[in-house]
């Protein structure tokens, strides 16, 4: 017989430990005060050059403020991952959303890794601006990853605890 009242052996070290989902929301946070900065005229971390062209179009602007609410959204989302408010979301929605972006970040960064590979071919140099922006994705796409996996496997636990109790 099962024993339900027994903790799953990682709850007390994820809970104490909830590091790897802290780090996916100060990825996002980082990431969504970049997106404001730059569309205020700053281009931190950017080639002032190439952004002042591309701010020159209009809609690049409204891009640049979508990707900023989009990244305080994930801010939110990384954090209904481990805060006790987010238990009273729905679970499904949670992990569509928080798996959809760290599918999208995956496949932003597997593009940046193709695009790393293809350059070093070439004989160009990779080690430029464009690759700490890319390493920068492939932090965001692990850590988003990690910390929805970590979510849902902890929440199937005791999902079947659960379910386990109620037919006692």
């Amino acid at each position: 017989m099962i024993d339900t009242a027994t903790p799953m052996p990682n709850s007390t070290n994820r809970a104490k430990r909830p590091w790897i989902e802290y780090g996916a929301a100060l990825w996002a946070l980082i990431f969504a005060v970049l997106h404001v900065v730059w569309a205020m005229g700053w281009y931190i971390g950017l080639d002032a050059d190439a952004a002042r062209k591309a701010f020159e179009r209009g809609w690049f602007l409204a891009y640049d403020l979508i990707a900023a609410g989009l990244c305080l959204l994930g801010v939110g989302l990384a954090l209904a991952l481990i805060q006790s408010w987010g238990r009273r979301l729905p679970r499904s929605l949670i992990s569509v959303l928080a798996w959809g972006c760290a599918g999208i970040l995956a496949l932003r960064a597997g593009a940046s890794v193709i695009h790393l590979a293809f350059l070093a071919a070439a004989g160009n140099n990779v080690w430029s601006v464009l690759s700490f922006w890319d390493a920068w994705f492939c932090l965001g796409a692990i850590l988003f990853a990690v910390s929805v996996w970590r979510f849902w496997r902890q929440s199937v636990y005791f999902i079947d605890a659960n379910r386990l109790k109620l037919r006692k």
